[in-house]
């Protein structure tokens, strides 16, 4: 009855927001980013099952189907504009739906539709807003970087208090509940879900035109990263503070002063407790690098195995489990490799590469192909994508506005070539002497 109610609610303000849809798009970020997976039956009242998708999931369908109803010509015209991207993405799909519903095993689907269906789908609803529209990269910019400062906010204060706050209820019944590790989440389902979210924003921050503004996001993004303890959100987040630092266009006494500031909260962050964790990471990763390295051999011993099909969505943590490693294979490609197949693997993660290396150079978004650049890389340092949480959702989101940047950079360039072309043309008709004739062409 609950989830009835929900998707009733979701069709409700599609519906009534058919016009706005930017209102809801914007609903679909602020649930993943608030709500964890482990929580979204608050919401849907169901937990388990093959209905237990995250509530957002319910809200992007639902946007979707009234979109359909209202304006298929604008998704429409988004797949017209990127029809070889979107192809090779439902190919994918399609294999690793084939994959999952014929295993032996069964189940997984949620995580197919949580992970990889929606958030394609999602991608293709802001292709298609953006064709109504412009200023839709600005838009999800400030939003993005809205709910990472909430979310940083809170695990600020989950470390402070050392309580989880919110959806206790949900978090106790995961594995990792309760090791007293002091790595926190803020709403996320796991730290390095947070660390991602950190290290996708964090280069949009150059976007931001104050520098004091610019200053405290960065500020509370690396105290953030710290409480999560990832090694490879701080290193992330280290590239972008020198990327932000040495590219900003201004004047040169304003950089020397956020120089200093860096380093002065750099020297206060190694005296302070927040450091102790990282720290204790580096000196002993608890066998997280022993037990990827075990995994990369175990399939790399077996690749051929899972060269064109796989054994199912999750069919990879079984698969670790029958191995005997502590850990799942900590990588989405090979996890993903192992669930439905090494070539649409590479399929899926090759179509994200294409993407920022066509679209992302020269889109005159500050920070923006470096935001692209790890969405691609830093989800394979864990398993990311192969679990449910707002991975997916944000790679994708982040994805988008890198393919709505480029198309516009190139739509820019087309009108000032035809500009450019009509400017000569019109000199040409001026240069003309009067009576001139316009020159014949071959006999007939």
């Amino acid at each position: 009855m609950q989830l009835a109610l929900w998707i009733g609610l979701c069709l409700t303000a599609a519906f009534l927001l058919r016009t706005r849809a930017r209102v809801p798009i914007g609903a679909v970020l602020c649930l993943w980013m608030l709500v964890p997976a482990v929580g979204s039956s608050l919401i849907t009242g169901v937990g388990f099952g093959p209905l237990s998708f995250h509530a957002a999931t319910w809200l992007v369908l639902s946007i979707f189907l009234i979109r359909m109803l209202h304006d298929p010509w604008s998704v429409q015209a988004a797949l017209a504009r990127h029809f070889f991207l979107f192809l090779t993405l439902g190919v994918v799909t399609t294999a690793a739906f084939l994959a999952s519903v014929t295993s032996s095993a069964g189940g997984g689907i949620v995580l197919l539709v949580d992970q990889i269906v929606v958030p394609v789908l999602f991608c293709l609803l802001l292709l298609a807003e953006a064709e109504r529209a412009g200023g839709l990269v600005t838009v999800l910019r400030t939003l993005v970087l809205s709910l990472v400062a909430i979310v940083c906010v809170i695990a600020v204060a989950q470390w402070l208090t050392n309580s989880f706050l919110f959806y206790e209820f949900g978090y106790s019944n995961v594995y990792w509940f309760g090791r007293g590790s002091g790595r926190w989440m803020a709403t996320l389902d796991q730290p390095l879900a947070l660390s991602l979210a950190i290290s996708l924003a964090a280069p949009l921050v150059a976007g931001l035109k104050q520098a004091w503004l610019q200053a405290l996001m960065l500020a509370l993004m690396v105290v953030g990263v710290l409480i999560t303890q990832s090694r490879v959100g701080l290193a992330a987040l280290a590239l972008t503070v020198a990327a932000t630092l040495l590219l900003a266009r201004m004047r040169a006494w304003i950089k020397a002063v956020m120089v200093v500031g860096a380093a002065a909260a750099a020297a206060v962050i190694m005296v302070s407790p927040l450091i102790a964790g990282v720290a204790a990471r580096v000196v002993d990763d608890s066998g997280s690098t022993q037990a990827r390295s075990l995994a990369l051999d175990y399939f790399l011993s077996r690749w051929n195995v899972y060269a064109l099909t796989g054994d199912g969505i999750g069919s990879s943590y079984r698969l670790a489990t029958q191995v005997g490693l502590e850990t799942s294979f900590e990588n989405p490609i090979l996890m993903y490799s192992v669930d439905f197949g090494i070539v649409f693997a590479l399929l899926y993660f090759g179509s994200m590469a294409v993407i920022v290396i066509r679209k992302g150079p020269r889109n005159g978004y500050k920070g923006l192909v470096l935001a692209g650049i790890m969405a691609v890389v830093i989800p394979q340092t864990y398993s990311s994508l192969a679990t449910r949480s707002a991975a997916g959702i944000l790679v994708w989101t982040l994805l988008a506005m890198v393919i709505i940047a480029g198309d516009e950079a190139q739509d820019r360039a087309r009108e000032q070539r035809a500009r450019q072309a009509h400017d000569e043309a019109a000199a040409a008709d001026t240069a003309r002497p009067p009576g001139a004739l316009t020159p014949a062409g071959p006999a007939g």
